[in-house]
């Protein structure tokens, strides 16, 4: 059996120690020795000493999709051996063997035995000739890559080159026998990976972008509000008792008139467009006109109205394939209604945390019982997956182990399409681990899950493999110990306390610190292992905001009790970023994440004045306490010296209740002169500023006396976002030991505010400064 290396490996800058190399070679082989080809009696001889053996047929007229797989194979064979194969109309009659490309007739005139299902194919030995067909789709092409991975051992670990093994020889089986389709016809995993064209066909994904002629929440491309809501207002959504352009009424017949004309054109525009969306917006706001309510107290919610709209518009186009949102408003299964034949319900796991698997996680009981019900009305049913942290692309999200089972679960409750949405076309934590895994489950939901994680690991970070499976084993161990709650919405500080403690943190770090001593000679791998690095810095960076005075913080104190940044900190930052940016990274959020955002974001919180004040470091007591899903600093967090920004979920306390009372401690009496307290106002996640102030002081902590109070207006935003108020309220000067607050703010939420009222409002309060 000849030996062989990476293309990389013949370069001279990338050479490594002998036994290195030994034990990579040794440990490809293990993996491959299946596979690989050797010289013998049950073997065809493809390429022998670098002589082509065979040639490549396609049909006369062959398809572009032919073309493509001849040219694809050719290229292949050309690379792994230095050998170019002819491809040819029809047998020269010069080789031993012949490729046999295409879906037309065979070389002995006979037709493939059976119909291969949509995107299946064929690879199959007779005589001394190969015959590769393929189902409708790029079926044929998905053929010729899986030839080229599974026996040709080629590897496409992400968007960059394929990984190639080179000789001399190369050979098929005599009883090669290939045939595959797969079980779900709409298969997406949205990560870096996919943005590049042949990483998608190699593991035989799609791009919704490809596949949708309109995607997503799609009914204000249909019936745009800019267009249609100043004159025809009942077009849209009757809420809160008024016509607002939140949500379409649906049972208007005029609204369904234009989404039918609207699709009559777009269809004939993009006849190759395989679904069309109709879906709600983003958000809340359904209508509840007295039509759209007698329509959904009949089908249990106003997912009824939702799809008797559908059907109307999709019964005029039955040749034509629908797909719909059960999404939010609409997650549950009507009563009554069934969807039509050509309309596909698209379920969502956006409210399932991610410690533990879809199958037995308690947050996903109700979208087990939503896919239930839906199947109970519907084959038809696709899934729209969450595996990635949106509020923090490249923190470690460790559900590395759930891929996939929680795939296999949702093919085996009858779902035909998955699409994991990911960290898209930016760099997330582990985005070329999760898609490989993602892909690999999306073609075959029963794929042996360690096998292909080991082949990756071995593939992509060499012999540094053995230190990234321990990383992703202790991030697991963690996440299961410390009772985390993974949420795709979370954020390193709020993991604080659990898998991304200081302990863990730094036991992590040793980990990849050990996984680069093993590559440091080969640079290809050391950049893979400084990529999953960032992500550890990341989260070292956003702890940074909320540890203040600490090692771990961005704060020092300064001579005469003054606090200061770090004077190393800018160029911490920025070293980061221009390193994200360097393996990828565009976004690290969603929203309001790009590169220079967070460099700005930084720029804010390094020049704000960190004052001292006479509360620095006391610790208060609330009544009622203060929300526990947003503990930030927890007691210490309204005088760690720390200001919030505009996300709530850092630095922030959150209260409900309409009143909330804290009281602090002082050293010593003291006498002051202000009360400087900051507030966030939020409307998008119901955070609304207080109407009333009221600040006492007391010697004893029992007898308080009133020194300082501040009325407030009612605050009419100009522009939509969140914003930092910071309110002073001057106080009599006077000897106090104790200082209580009393906050007051409305539990209704404002006649101004036009999101949905199905929640009370709530207040966020930062730090208090006494001066």
């Amino acid at each position: 059996m000849q030996q062989f290396l990476p293309d990389y490996l013949f370069n001279s800058k990338y050479a490594v120690k002998v036994n290195i190399l030994r034990k990579q070679v040794r440990l490809f082989l293990i993996l491959l020795i299946p596979l690989i080809n050797s010289c013998g009696a049950n073997e065809l001889d493809i390429v022998s000493d670098k002589k082509a053996m065979a040639e490549i047929v396609m049909p006369m007229a062959p398809s572009s999709l032919e073309r493509k797989s001849a040219l694809v194979l050719q290229d292949y064979i050309r690379r792994i051996t230095g050998v170019t194969l002819d491809i040819l109309s029809g047998p020269s009659n010069t080789k031993k063997h012949v490729f046999f490309v295409g879906n037309s007739l065979l070389a002995d005139g006979k037709k493939k035995a059976s119909a291969l299902s949509n995107e299946g194919f064929e690879i199959i030995v007779r005589g001394d000739h190969i015959y590769l067909t393929g189902g409708a789709g790029k079926g044929l092409l998905y053929g010729v890559y899986e030839l080229i991975e599974k026996q040709f051992g080629a590897r496409k670990y992400d968007q960059g080159p394929a990984l190639i093994y080179r000789r001399a020889n190369l050979t098929l089986p005599k009883d090669l026998f290939l045939r595959y389709a797969p079980p779900l016809r709409y298969r997406e995993s949205y990560y870096p990976p996919s943005t590049d064209g042949e990483y998608l066909d190699w593991h035989h994904l799609h791009r919704f972008e490809d596949l949708w002629g309109l995607w997503g929440h799609s009914f204000f491309k249909i019936i745009p509000p800019e267009v249609y809501f100043k004159a025809h207002p009942e077009y849209f959504s009757l809420t809160n008792g008024k016509r607002q352009a939140s949500q379409l009424c649906l049972t208007n017949p005029e609204v369904q008139k234009i989404a039918i004309a609207y699709f009559r054109a777009a269809i004939a525009d993009n006849p190759d467009a395989q679904y069309w969306s109709i879906a709600p917006m983003d958000g809340r706001g359904h209508c509840t006109c007295d039509r759209c309510a007698k329509v959904d107290a009949e089908e249990g919610g106003p997912q009824g109205s939702l799809i008797r709209f559908v059907n109307a518009v999709a019964a005029h186009f039955p040749e034509q394939l629908f797909t719909t949102l059960a999404y939010g408003y609409t997650a549950e299964a009507p009563k009554r209604s069934k969807p039509r034949e050509n309309v596909y319900v698209m379920l969502s796991t956006i409210d399932v945390t991610r410690q533990q698997g879809i199958a037995t996680n308690p947050t996903a009981a109700a979208f087990r019982r939503q896919l239930k019900q839906w199947s109970q009305l519907s084959p038809n049913i696709f899934v729209w997956d969450y595996t990635t942290q949106f509020t923090a692309y490249l923190s470690p999200f460790p559900m590395y182990d759930q891929y996939r089972d929680n795939i296999a679960y949702m093919y085996r409750n009858g779902v035909k399409g998955i699409f994991e949405h990911g960290s898209g076309a930016t760099l997330g934590d582990m985005s070329a681990f999760a898609s490989y895994m993602q892909a690999k489950s999306l073609w075959d939901p029963m794929m042996d899950q360690d096998q292909v994680a080991a082949d990756f690991l071995n593939g992509y970070y060499g012999e540094a493999a053995s230190s990234v499976k321990d990383y992703m084993k202790q991030l697991i161990a963690a996440r299961q110990s410390n009772n985390t709650i993974l949420d795709i919405y979370g954020n390193p500080i709020s993991a604080r306390q659990g898998y991304l403690n200081e302990h863990d943190i730094t036991r992590y770090k040793q980990i990849l610190e050990e996984a680069k001593k093993k590559v440091i000679h080969q640079p290809e791998f050391l950049t893979r292992i400084n990529t999953l690095g960032l992500g550890l810095e990341y989260a070292a960076l956003e702890q940074a905001k909320s540890y203040g005075v600490h090692p771990l913080g961005f704060l020092q104190q300064l001579a005469e009790g003054k606090l200061g940044v770090a004077p190393h900190w800018a160029a911490r930052v920025d070293r980061f970023l221009e390193n994200a940016l360097k393996a990828g990274g565009r976004e690290l959020a969603e929203v309001n994440g790009s590169l220079e955002e967070y460099r700005n974001q930084w720029l804010r919180i390094m020049s704000r004045p960190y004052k001292t004040s006479l509360l620095l470091g006391q610790i208060p007591t609330f009544r009622p306490v203060y929300l526990a899903d947003y503990p930030a600093n927890g007691d210490h967090t309204l005088s760690d010296g720390l200001l919030g920004d505009t996300d709530y979920s850092y630095n922030w306390l959150l209260f409900n209740g309409g009143n909330v009372e804290i009281i602090f401690p002082l050293q010593q009496e003291q006498i002051a002169s202000r009360v400087q307290l900051n507030f966030l106002l939020d409307p998008a996640h119901y955070l609304f500023l207080p109407n009333k102030i009221q600040v006492e002081g007391s010697e004893d902590g029992r007898v308080y006396t009133s020194i300082g109070m501040q009325q407030l207006s009612d605050y009419v935003p100009v522009e939509r976002g969140a914003v930092v108020h910071p309110i002073s309220v001057e106080i009599q000067q006077r000897k106090i030991r104790y200082l209580r607050i009393a906050i007051s703010f409305s539990d209704e939420l404002p006649d101004w505010f036009d999101g949905g009222r199905h929640r009370k409002p709530l207040v966020a309060i930062d730090e208090i400064r006494l001066e």
